[in-house]
Formats: C-alpha cells, structure tokens, sequence
C-alpha cells in the first residue's frame, strides 16, 4: 500500500488514533515525573537499593513498568538490569553474575553506574559507534535513549520490533546494524517523508503497530499524488532558479553565491530544517545561522537533484564553506575526511576533528561518492 492512502487510512480510525494520543499523553507524563527523581546527573550517587529492580520506586523499576506507555520492554527478565530481589529470599539484593572480576556488590555496582552515565553521555554528544562497548543489556540501552532523549528516538527497545517496523515501511537496513543505528535510520526516513514529518516519534511507533495489526507493508517507491507534485514543484522551482541566473548573466563566484541565496530562500532549505534542525556536524541551532549545503554541487546535479533533500546538509557557516569548498567530506559511515593540508591550529578553530561524523540516509551515500571524487579529492593545493 502506498504510505499517504495508509496514513488515510490510520488517521481515519478514530479509535485507533486516540489510544495512540491517550498513550503518548500519558507516556509524557511519566517521563517527566521520572526525571524529576533520576535526572542524568544523579546516577553516579544512586544507592544500590535506589537502583535495584524490586523496589516499587527505584530507576530499574521505573524503566521496567512505570514508563510502559514510553516504551515497552516487552517480556524482560528483572536480570537486564543486573542488580535485582529474588522473591524466595525477600529483599536480599543479588547482583548477576556477569561482573565476575569484582570482589564486592559495590565495586560492581559502581562500574555499573559509570557504564550508564559514560553510555548517555556518548548518545547525547551523538557519538553512536559505542554503541555496543558498554556491558548494558541492549533493551536498558534503547530504553535509556527513548527516556532521555525522547525527541531523538523511536521508542523502541527489541531489536524485532525495530526490525518490523523497518521492514513494514520497506525501509533498507543492515541486519547486523546495531538497534542506535536502526532506530536513526527510521527517524530520518519519518523526517524526509511529507505526510510524516510533524508526527512525534511516538506517534510513527503507534502507527507501525497499527499496520503490523492491520498485515500492512508500505510499497518501496511508488508515490502518491502529493509526492509527484512535490517532486514536481521543486523542478520547477530549480528551473526558475536557472532562469534567474541566466538573465544575470553571471558566471564563477558570483553565480554560485546567488545560487546559495535563491536556495536558502525556499524548499530546499525548509525540507533540511525539518530534517535535521540543526547543523549536522555541531550544536548550532538557531534558524538564521543554518545553511542548506549542496553534497553534488547545483551545476552539476540534473533538475530532479537540484532540490533532493537527500542532496544536502544542514551546516553552520564554518562548516558550509569547508564542506562547499572542499577541505572536508565524509566516507559512507559518516565520518569526516579532513583536507590533510589543513593546518591543525585552523581545524580547533574551525571545530573539526578525526572523530566528527554525521549521520547519513541512503541516498546521501549517492552524492557524497560524488563530493569526494570531484570537490574533495580534486581539491586544489594551497
């Protein structure tokens, strides 16, 4: 089924689109009372019996059952969480097994509260590539994510509900991804798709719920009307763009900067906000400092790329004219290659370094082969 007749069809039951609204108010609820007790700064001073599974009002039964409309957990086992009560010897706390090199509770407990807060702290700067470094159960990971960074995440926490919900949208993934990863895949496809942008990521979830219900899969690329005129609109928009140019009889320089201007000033621009909201490689944010960056330069993009959303970034003006100008680029993981000729001092003043990247669709992939062929490798000297 085509993805705007399903979204017809899932907006149009009424009850269906309450339980998901019921659902996410709730959730929104309890994730702010949750972090009101466990805001991310008060985890390294946790006690034991603040963490542990069995009591009603600890962090680890907080995640398990009282954040159930953030995410499910589905069928965990109270031992994801490592430290937990067995009913048969009361409220004896036992820490599992898997922290053998420690000599004592607290020593393990202790290593265990740094791989949650070093484990948050990578995911907020967005460095995902740890992803499976930290001896935390994959669930607790996608649990933390959906709960401490809500606006980021698909609230996901099993790697087959994920999975399905990739699969339904006939989404292309990496089985051997990790969950971080495919959960940033299906975000930035609900981003670049019309009829799903403004939806809270909650919401996509509930719908994909409603489609595996409903035995629904979303068809690969055929498009609904709306998507061929928005394809349409923007190959117009490009070719009054080209005819602007033509009629100023500029060339070099000076066409491309009135490029950048007419760009910045319509579509191209909009869809790259809502996709990224910020510039792609750093924390800038505000709106009239963010550029839309072309991967495969306009001149040399056929009208249908001209205005592809898939065809740019949403940088900062440092980053835009390194990017633009070629001093950097990126592989297809998304990490940054740095012009070896520029001179160290210039790259921490310009904040880049070997270990920036940026997050990628797949069709990204496409242009930026290109970006590196022909505006990084074939960089001139300085």
């Amino acid at each position: 089924m085509k993805l705007c007749e399903a979204v017809k069809l899932y907006e149009a039951d009424k009850k269906g689109m309450e339980k998901g609204k019921e659902t996410e108010s709730h959730g929104i609820e309890q994730r702010k009372k949750f972090l009101s007790i466990y805001p991310i700064e008060s985890i390294p001073n946790l006690t034991i019996e603040q963490y542990v599974i069995g009591n009603d009002n600890s962090f680890s039964h907080w995640l398990r059952y009282e954040l159930y409309d953030v995410a499910s957990m589905g069928n965990a086992r109270p031992a994801i969480f490592k430290v937990y009560t067995k009913k048969d010897t009361g409220s004896q706390i036992h820490l599992l097994s898997s922290y053998p090199k420690f000599g004592s509770n607290s020593e393990a407990f202790n290593f265990l509260k740094n791989e949650i807060v070093n484990f948050l702290e990578d995911i907020k700067q967005e460095n995902y590539n740890n992803f499976k470094k930290y001896k935390i159960d994959s669930r607790v990971k996608s649990m933390l994510m959906a709960v401490y960074f809500d606006d980021r995440f698909v609230p996901v926490c099993t790697e087959g509900t994920i999975d399905d919900c990739l699969n339904r949208m006939n989404i292309s993934f990496e089985k051997k991804a990790t969950m971080v990863e495919k959960n940033l895949t299906l975000v930035k496809w609900k981003k670049s798709m019309p009829e799903l942008a403004d939806w809270s990521n909650q919401i996509l979830l509930d719908f994909c719920r409603w489609l595996k219900e409903k035995n629904i899969n979303i068809d690969k690329e055929e498009l609904c009307n709306n998507e061929v005129i928005e394809k349409e609109k923007k190959i117009e928009e490009a070719k009054k763009i080209e005819e602007e140019i033509a009629s100023l009889n500029l060339d070099g320089d000076s066409q491309k900067a009135i490029v950048k201007v007419r760009v910045n000033q319509g579509i191209f621009r909009n869809d790259l906000l809502k996709r990224y909201n910020r510039c792609c490689l750093c924390d800038v944010k505000a709106p009239a400092l963010l550029i839309a960056s072309h991967i495969k330069p306009w001149a040399e993009s056929e009208p249908k790329e001209k205005l592809d959303v898939d065809n740019g970034f949403l940088m900062c003006p440092n980053h835009d004219k390194l990017f633009d100008k070629g001093y950097i680029t990126f592989d297809d993981n998304g990490k940054i290659i740095i012009f070896d000729e520029l001179p160290e001092n210039d790259k921490e003043l310009l904040n880049i370094d070997s270990r920036k990247h940026i997050e990628l669709t797949e069709d990204n992939k496409k242009y930026l082969k290109f970006h590196r062929e022909n505006v990084f490798k074939n960089k001139l000297k300085f």
